[in-house]
């Protein structure tokens, strides 16, 4: 149920952040192995689906499904929106669901609606947050630095403890397109939701863009600088697929503590620890077990609508500031490609990268 036409005459739906993506699995038990080690806390299971949240307010950031078949698959992700109205004006467009009542963790109503690919997108308003007292419980101490000017810490030490990554929320997500398409599913976004351009990168040979960056926007309120991508590689794409899911933690110390304790459990990384330019948050990617990409990220970018646009060359200086050199698999989102080096033109101009 691809939803067609123009959507810029039609009112925009307002955000007012993302919650969750979802995604089918092969295997739901190793799958569920994995995102413990990842750090995501249980908050809701049934007999083929698992929520799984962070420690912030979020009811569940994460949605584990048994797949249907053999095959592991996208199955969507969801935003809350800022007024009841939100989801009254997307239940009028195109192929959309009419409200429904929620049985996810925090209840709420919700309406879904597919972007012009066949994404599900779920709209949901009412939600019932995570207490502060249940979060309190949670929440890790702040890591204070002492620079070479500025010495706060003083008679306290710096101590961690070993394990998981302590992950707070979903940050962002992106989709991969055909490039004959890209600029179509940009303005879909564009003018179905209130989100705004934060960057592009673009092909130097074409002068196309192939990558563009979304963040929410709330006016002159900070916001992440990029909630959603879309990013289009120079190899044809069949349908579309998920590139990865992003997830914030609290610190790069716990960051690179959990990188660690997906290594020593026999995870397979991806690409990671480095730095990105665009958003410049560090970035560590791993893959599940069923081959999605999945990761984790501390000290990211907040823009607002004073934020001035960027467009960039797709190139190696504009995937990473510092880290390993980026790896094929990160290019093709295949784990297949684990071990192998990206040909130039993979690591070039080519726009396939994503943050």
């Amino acid at each position: 149920m691809a939803i067609n036409g123009d959507n810029s005459k039609l009112p925009k739906i307002k955000l007012d952040r993302l919650l969750y993506t979802q995604y089918q699995h092969q295997n739901l038990e190793s799958a569920h192995k994995f995102f413990t080690d990842f750090g995501f806390h249980v908050a809701a299971r049934e007999d083929n689906i698992i929520y799984y949240r962070g420690f912030g307010e979020n009811p569940f950031i994460y949605v584990a499904e048994q797949s249907p078949d053999k095959s592991k698959h996208f199955a969507g992700s969801g935003f809350v929106v800022r007024e009841r109205e939100d989801l009254e004006t997307a239940s009028k467009r195109p192929g959309a669901s009419k409200i429904e009542q929620s049985t996810a963790p925090g209840r709420g109503s919700y309406v879904d609606i597919k972007d012009p690919r066949g994404n599900n997108i779920r709209l949901l308003h009412g939600l019932t947050f995570r207490e502060k007292e249940e979060q309190k419980k949670e929440i890790p101490k702040p890591v204070i630095f002492n620079t070479w000017e500025d010495k706060p810490r003083k008679g306290e030490f710096q101590r961690f403890d070993d394990g998981p990554s302590k992950v707070h929320k979903l940050g962002h997500y992106g989709v991969v397109v055909d490039h004959s398409v890209f600029d179509e599913t940009v303005s879909w976004y564009l003018d179905t939701f209130s989100l705004a351009k934060t960057d592009s990168l673009y092909d130097h040979e074409s002068g196309r863009d192939t990558m563009t960056f979304l963040h929410i926007d709330k006016g002159e309120e900070f916001t992440d600088h990029h909630s959603f991508f879309v990013q289009s590689p120079p190899a044809p794409v069949k349908g579309t697929h998920a590139h990865h899911s992003s997830f914030e933690v609290d610190n790069m110390d716990t960051q690179l503590l959990g990188h660690y304790h997906l290594q020593k459990k026999g995870w397979t990384n991806c690409w990671g620890v480095g730095r990105h330019l665009l958003g410049s948050q560090i970035f560590d990617y791993w893959f599940d077990p069923s081959g999605n990409i999945v990761e984790h990220y501390s000290d990211g970018d907040l823009v607002n609508s004073g934020t001035e646009y960027g467009r960039e060359i797709a190139a190696p200086d504009t995937i990473a500031v510092w880290g390993p050199n980026v790896t094929l698999a990160f290019l093709t989102t295949r784990i297949e490609d684990i071990g192998k080096e990206p040909k130039p033109h993979h690591a070039g101009g080519d726009g396939a990268v994503a943050a």
